[in-house]
């Protein structure tokens, strides 16, 4: 068995069985010709293939959603000649691969995409939209969020639009039109009234401009509505649980997250102005966001004592506040509790299946539970100690020891070994522990599919080991999964640096840093890096010289600072920047670079390596 993640089509004929009541011998007949001289050689064509036929349907893998998408539309034009209907579903996700047969979470959406399907059209996953190019924004019109059979969570829903004839256009005028009346007569009405000023005053062309209405605006950039949160760190009361009332922070930051209505600030961030000011109004104002939770943790044996209130930035009211006096295994619970009530105050209208996957327990062990807590206060991604690397992967795996089902311990423990072998942590890791990290991360995903770590750390151990497009798909994945976590943001970012999709790049670092005002040096790096892609060398230069201010012997600014120099022929600043980078990190050379593929096997590593050399890194010629 292989487990991968894959483009899956699911197609049937709509009342076929009717058809074949009707007239059994014509209709197979039929069935047979549009098998063999459309759909076959369509799938084919666009790289696909045909796993399973269901008699009047059939499944296929392709090897890109665009592909995937261009087949579906491609037989559905085919269709608009035969006699019958077609509806297609296509979903991106998580497959097992057995002796030809494809199963999983990544089947079984299709699928219900394909039943939500209308006649003639194809419905695809948030997961297809995500992963599609960016050019293609305009082939898919949102459907909203449905419910499916046997699926957790409402699926994100698209439609593919399609191609047309010219009646079928013309048909769409009346409706058209009326969608798009008041508008246009708003705006005739408006320009009416303008002009009609100009007889009366004679205005310069920037005033009109200027007097027309924001609906007319060219401008259509909008601040987000959605309410912005920040989940300061929970004070500990009472002995040494810091670990603890850090990991109920975090906890309750990512259930939060996991609701795309809401702005949720990263951890980090607020960890970074814990103490600084005890007015929550500059706080907020600093941290920019609207709203602002603080809570307190104390645990003392089997007891658990949580308070929390949720605070208005701008006015400083307190919208509410609760207390928790439960057992210590009832945490999972007041974590939901909290997310819920945070989530019906700012965000209403979110429907009930997202607080339901709130209250999900990841463990029923709660020594499982309280060893996960302290391996992540003991070690974080991007971390250079092989000391509390390799203390958290036991941690981790003492946990899993407890219970093997833990899939967040799982995807940790997984972190650990691609880590030790992308960042030579312990000088021991070999490519059995790249294997043995890919491994655990994909066991992670498979326990829990909506675990957006896993699939972070499913990118990170793809990109290390050389399948950028692996690593792509599977950064978006995370994404959506979890769309306010600017470490899966950056994790994306830094796949499409080694992918060479350099302008998403830039945009999605720039996001994480806004989700992350007080990021650490990493993300400054990921940001200056895609912008030195990107060809945009003096925002690079900037953005790296601000990572150096903060942190001047970073390694990762440092070598990019390097590079851009190298790149504009000044050759003595580079060789000062070179020296710092490898005082800073002395097992730094030319060799381990061109190894570890920074930005893939697109030209630009040819580049940045003679920018390196330029700066005389250590063997150079």
């Amino acid at each position: 068995m292989e487990r991968k993640l894959a483009a899956i089509m699911a197609a049937d004929i709509v009342s076929y069985s009717l058809m074949m009541a009707e007239n059994e011998a014509s209709t197979y007949k039929e069935l047979r010709t549009v098998f063999d001289n459309l759909i076959e050689p369509t799938v084919a064509q666009h790289g696909g293939r045909i796993f399973k036929k269901t008699g009047d349907g059939f499944l296929a893998m392709f090897p890109s959603v665009n592909e995937a998408v261009d087949a579906g539309s491609a037989i559905q034009q085919g269709f608009d000649n035969a006699p019958f209907e077609l509806r297609i579903g296509i979903n991106l996700g998580d497959v097992i691969e057995d002796n030809g047969d494809m199963y999983g979470d990544g089947v079984n959406v299709a699928t219900r995409l394909e039943t939500m399907a209308d006649p003639g059209s194809i419905f695809v996953s948030g997961a297809v939209v995500m992963a599609a190019d960016r050019n293609r924004g305009d082939v898919f019109a949102r459907v909203g969020r449905r419910r499916a059979k046997n699926i957790p969570e409402r699926l994100n829903v698209y439609r593919v639009r399609r191609a047309q004839s010219s009646w079928s256009r013309w048909r769409k005028v009346p409706r058209v039109l009326r969608g798009t009346a008041a508008r246009w007569s708003y705006g005739v009405a408006a320009i009416a009234l303008v002009l009609i000023g100009t007889q009366i005053q004679p205005l310069s062309l920037a005033a009109m401009v200027s007097r027309l209405p924001a609906a007319l605006s060219f401008d259509q950039t909008r601040a987000d509505p959605r309410p912005s949160v920040a989940v300061m760190p929970f004070a500990t009361m009472g002995g040494d649980q810091s670990y603890f009332a850090d990991g109920l922070t975090e906890d309750v930051t990512t259930a939060l997250a996991r609701n795309s209505e809401l702005q949720i600030i990263a951890r980090d961030s607020t960890y970074a102005v814990r103490g600084q000011d005890s007015d929550m109004r500059k706080l907020g104002a600093k941290l920019g966001v609207s709203y602002v939770v603080e809570g307190s943790a104390r645990r003392e044996g089997d007891r658990l004592r949580v308070s929390a209130q949720l605070i208005d930035v701008k006015s400083g009211a307190h919208l509410w506040s609760r207390s928790f006096d439960r057992q210590v295994a009832d945490v999972f619970t007041v974590q939901s509790e909290l997310t819920t009530e945070i989530v019906a105050q700012l965000a209403p209208y979110i429907g009930r299946s997202e607080a339901i996957a709130a209250a999900q327990r990841p463990t029923d062990n709660l020594q499982a539970y309280d060893l996960l807590l302290r391996a992540r206060h003991r070690y974080r991604h991007g971390v250079q100690d092989a000391e509390a690397l390799m203390e958290a992967r036991g941690l981790y795996q003492r946990a899993l020891e407890m219970d093997p089902a833990y899939a967040v311990a799982r995807a940790g423990l997984a972190l650990t070994y691609i880590a030790d072998v992308a960042k030579r942590s312990s000088g021991r890791a070999t490519a059995h522990e790249l294997e043995l990290g890919l491994s655990e991360a994909r066991q992670a995903v498979r326990l829990d599919p909506n675990l957006s770590l896993g699939y972070q750390v499913i990118s990170f151990g793809l990109a290390v080991q050389g399948d950028y497009a692996g690593g792509l798909q599977a950064a978006k994945r995370a994404v959506e999964l979890n769309p306010n976590d600017p470490d899966s943001m950056m994790a994306l970012a830094k796949a499409q640096v080694r992918f060479g999709d350099y302008a998403d790049a830039v945009a999605n670092a720039e996001r994480a840093r806004r989700l992350h005002p007080m990021a650490p040096e990493y993300y400054a790096y990921v940001h200056g890096q895609a912008l030195y892609a990107a060809d945009r060398r003096d925002e690079s230069a900037t953005v790296i010289s601000e990572c150096l201010v903060r942190a001047p012997r970073d390694a990762n600014c440092l070598l990019i600072q390097a590079a851009l120099q190298g790149r504009r022929g000044d050759i003595e600043a580079a060789q000062l920047t070179m020296a710092s980078l490898v005082g800073a990190q002395p097992t730094f050379s030319l060799e381990a670079e061109r190894s570890y593929r920074r930005f893939g096997n697109k030209p630009l590593m040819e580049q940045f390596l003679k920018d390196l050399t330029v700066a005389k890194a250590p063997g150079a010629a």
